[in-house]
């Protein structure tokens, strides 16, 4: 399935060019051209990533950011902020806001879909968790202790194993708040580390240069010490 990414713009011209761009790369594209809209698409549809700009009448960007963060059923949604101001005070109230990444005007296509294929990916890796641990208490099972530990927020032990740096490092920026994490990208100092260290969670990327992140899985599985070790494939 791939990503749906929403588009937020009261310009029709900024929202096709967008659209244009993303459905290039198979992108599964919803748009929006208010504020309002925006909001109303993210309460009833499944969207992954919110393209948002800022200046829009009515309800600018910065409002919506807010709000969707506020949300409890919307606020695990990355948000990129696309805008044509540049100064360091309007970054911070994006921040304030709660945004995740930002764009400036006009856009570089690079960029855009750098950071939508990322943060999508950020994306499905939080749905998954939250979908894991879900499925445990509606079958009425205490679930995995460690799984629920790294869910909960009080500062689970999480290792990455990814040797992809910038990858890695948003991995790293999306998980540190509330999280100690360890990324590894040698797979074999992972290995020693998941053996002699506790974590409660272990992030394996299924794109590594250097190793079979899928044998990495097995092999962890077959060890004793890491037998029961929770992992999530990325």
């Amino acid at each position: 399935m791939s990503a749906r990414v929403l588009v937020v713009d009261d310009i029709p011209a900024n929202v096709k060019l967008l659209q244009a761009r993303l459905s290039a790369e198979y992108f599964e594209v919803l748009t929006a051209f208010s504020g309002m809209e925006a909001l109303e698409v993210c309460a009833n549809d499944r969207v992954d990533v919110v393209l948002l700009d800022v200046m829009m009448p009515g309800i600018d960007g910065f409002e919506v950011c807010r709000r969707l963060k506020q949300a409890p059923e919307t606020q695990h949604i990355p948000v990129v902020m696309v805008t044509a101001l540049d100064q360091p005070s309007d970054k911070v109230q994006g921040l304030e806001a709660g945004a995740d990444d930002f764009l400036t005007k006009p856009v570089d296509d690079i960029a855009l879909i750098t950071r939508v294929k990322n943060l999508a990916r950020l994306k499905t890796l939080n749905d998954e968790m939250l979908m894991r641990a879900a499925t445990g208490r509606q079958l009425g099972l205490a679930g995995d202790p460690e799984l629920e530990k790294a869910l909960s927020g009080e500062f689970g032990r999480i290792m990455i194993v990814e040797d992809h740096a910038r990858s890695a490092q948003r991995l790293e920026q999306s998980l540190a708040e509330s999280h100690e994490t360890v990324v590894e990208a040698d797979i074999e100092q992972a290995y020693a580390r998941l053996a002699s260290e506790p974590f409660d969670l272990v992030l394996v990327s299924l794109s590594l240069a250097s190793a079979d992140g899928l044998k990495l899985c097995k092999d962890l599985r077959d060890r004793e010490e890491t037998r029961h070790m929770p992992i999530i494939v990325m």
